[in-house]
């Protein structure tokens, strides 16, 4: 009975919007990478921004999350690193293992996920988590992915340029300044009402994309690396994660949270990544594809846990 209603009352809304996102991409010849700037340049950092601004969780809660966020990722690494070692993997297929076990779906699938298990309070807490996971993307991914290959210093001026990191400061900057924003009535209330109209489009586009993506159709190269990163990112991970929210004494809707984020599949601007210096892309799309749909039940059982 609770798997069934974690399923209905959780994953189902994400999954409808998942399947429109799909079904208009098969459809029709939408421009992706436009829709994915609009996410990334736009209504994402709007959402880093307000939630930023508004959220109600303490200081010491935050930094206790986050670090959980960055031990997770840095975690995980490591454990993918012993395992690539014993599987003698080239470099090349290590980098996408890197990728595809560290960085986890914890925006496009994770945050309107948490909002739906865990309410309000629990996306806040979430977003902590995905903000830490997106520099983590920022700083960490480009120079995995570009072990050995590419050109190194134009994607290092590139992570620097991507707009979430300002979104972070702009957003501590105004919470911290004392500037009441959201309850503001004149020209700076407005033009933070008009940002938080932005940050309000940001989840649904996230799952429409994450649709969209799916959409594109892939192969799955290597059966059997794939299902051991899948093991990793789905299995090993939310066991690793609850390890890590119990030492850092995270209450329990934290510790909640923090365990849900750490269970999302592999995030799918790896494939970007690895496209860009071509660390195995078809195997990471492959990755993706598999981790997305495996996660369903994966996910499901979780959260009849979690949710108990």
């Amino acid at each position: 009975m609770f798997i069934v209603s974690a399923f209905i009352e959780v994953l189902l809304p994400v999954t409808v919007v998942v399947v429109c996102g799909y079904a208009l991409r098969r459809r029709f010849e939408l421009d992706l990478p436009s829709l994915n700037r609009l996410s990334m340049y736009v209504l994402g950092p709007a959402l880093i921004f307000t939630t930023i601004v508004r959220i109600d969780v303490t200081g010491d809660e935050a930094v206790r999350i986050i670090a959980a966020s960055v031990a997770l990722c840095l975690g995980i690494g490591v454990v993918g690193l012993i395992v690539g070692a014993l599987m003698r993997l080239d470099r090349s297929s290590l980098m996408a293992l890197l990728l595809c076990v560290m960085f986890m779906n914890s925006g496009n699938y994770g945050l309107p996920t948490t909002r739906f298990a865990f309410g309000e309070a629990g996306f806040q807490r979430a977003l902590l988590y995905f903000i830490a996971q997106t520099i983590l993307a920022q700083t960490l991914a480009v120079p995995i992915a570009s072990a050995g290959r590419g050109d190194l210093k134009s994607a290092v001026q590139q992570m620097f340029a991507m707009p979430q990191i300002y979104a972070v400061a702009a957003g501590l900057l105004a919470r911290f300044s004392g500037i009441d924003l959201p309850h503001r009535g004149d020209a700076l209330g407005s033009a933070f009402r008009g940002v938080a109209l932005m940050a309000d489009a940001a989840l649904p586009l996230l799952l429409l994309l994450l649709g969209m993506q799916l959409a594109n159709g892939t192969t799955v190269e290597d059966v059997r690396l794939t299902m051991v990163v899948a093991g990793l990112r789905l299995g090993v991970s939310p066991l690793m994660a609850y390890g890590l929210a119990r030492a850092l004494a995270l209450d329990d809707l934290a510790l909640r949270v923090v365990v849900l984020e750490a269970s999302m599949p592999t995030a799918v601007n790896m494939v970007l990544y690895s496209l860009e210096f071509n660390a195995r892309p078809r195997f990471v799309a492959g990755v993706v594809v598999v981790t997305t749909l495996m996660s369903l039940v994966t996910l499901t059982l979780l959260l009849s846990v979690l949710r108990r």
